[in-house]
């Protein structure tokens, strides 16, 4: 004979609440503090939950140059919030379904390239956002509400409130338009092409430039005149005092692969020096 064991959903109305937890960076930002991380092309959750164990804020998981896919990606996500740190997807292109690919695998906080209008900006908002603030697709059945619809009206409202929502504005018509994009409502950082701002004002390249350093300046004063974050990468000591200095909120240094590499390479010199001190 063969039986049923039917389950029946838990009605508390507090259980939601531990599952779409707080995003950290974002309530660091609003209180008018900094934030701090890296980025990662590794597709390793291990690499992640040792970033997150080094004390950084953030780490951005590139799925526009690196080898993720949204799977993978997943358990990123879990290693790095395992570690009291905040995963940020990287997409390399704004459409709903990616968009919406990304955050129903529970990541909290986005950054989607390529823009350079405040339209293109104002459609990713609306895609990030459950009604009425967007026209994001509905399913309870996910990571982020705990893959159940019990109480998800607060979950919904919740989960619009929580959401870190970032652009990378590229090329010098996203520049010029740097104001209209800073107005749009929803968005929370903006975070600048040091390469695209040097092109802006005619020396591409040359980041140290005082042209490109005032440029710099004028745009993290705008943004932050319109309540929004200003973000960029430190590729060495001196460039991260520069940008915290600027008034960048929002800074990340180099990226995993890269420290791993250079770490090692750095190990094999010192080991060569010992080798020729042996002849």
């Amino acid at each position: 004979m063969m039986s049923f064991i039917l389950l029946m959903p838990v009605e508390d109305k507090k259980c939601w609440q531990a599952i779409v937890t707080e995003n950290k960076i974002k309530t660091k930002l609003k209180a008018g503090g900094r934030v701090f991380g890296t980025w990662s092309m590794l597709a390793s959750p291990s690499v992640m939950n040792a970033i997150g164990h080094a004390g950084l804020d953030f780490v951005i998981i590139d799925m526009e140059h690196g080898p993720m896919s949204f799977e993978t990606a997943e358990s990123q996500i879990y290693a790095t919030e395992s570690s009291g740190c905040t995963p940020i997807i990287r997409l390399g292109e704004g459409n709903e379904l990616t968009i919406l690919h990304a955050l129903e695998i529970g990541v909290k906080a986005l950054l989607v390239s390529h823009v350079s209008t405040a339209q293109e900006a104002l459609r990713i908002v609306q895609a990030t956002k459950y009604f009425p603030e967007g026209n994001r697709g509905l399913s309870p059945f996910t990571r982020n509400h705990g893959y159940s619809d019990i109480e998800l009206a607060p979950k919904l409202r919740y989960a619009n409130d929580q959401l870190f929502v970032g652009i990378l504005v590229e090329g010098e018509e996203g520049i010029r338009n740097l104001e209209e994009i800073a107005q749009v409502p929803g968005l929370d950082l903006i975070y600048l092409g040091l390469y695209d701002i040097s092109q802006a004002v005619g020396i591409p390249g040359e980041l140290t430039h005082p042209k490109v350093l005032k440029l710099v300046k004028e745009c993290v004063k705008l943004i932050e005149a319109h309540r929004r974050v200003a973000g960029s990468i430190a590729w060495d000591k001196n460039y991260l005092q520069f940008l915290f200095e600027s008034g960048f909120r929002f800074i990340s240094y180099r990226v995993d692969c890269a420290i791993l590499r250079d770490g090692f390479d750095t190990a094999r010199h010192w080991y060569e020096e010992l080798l020729k001190g042996q002849r």
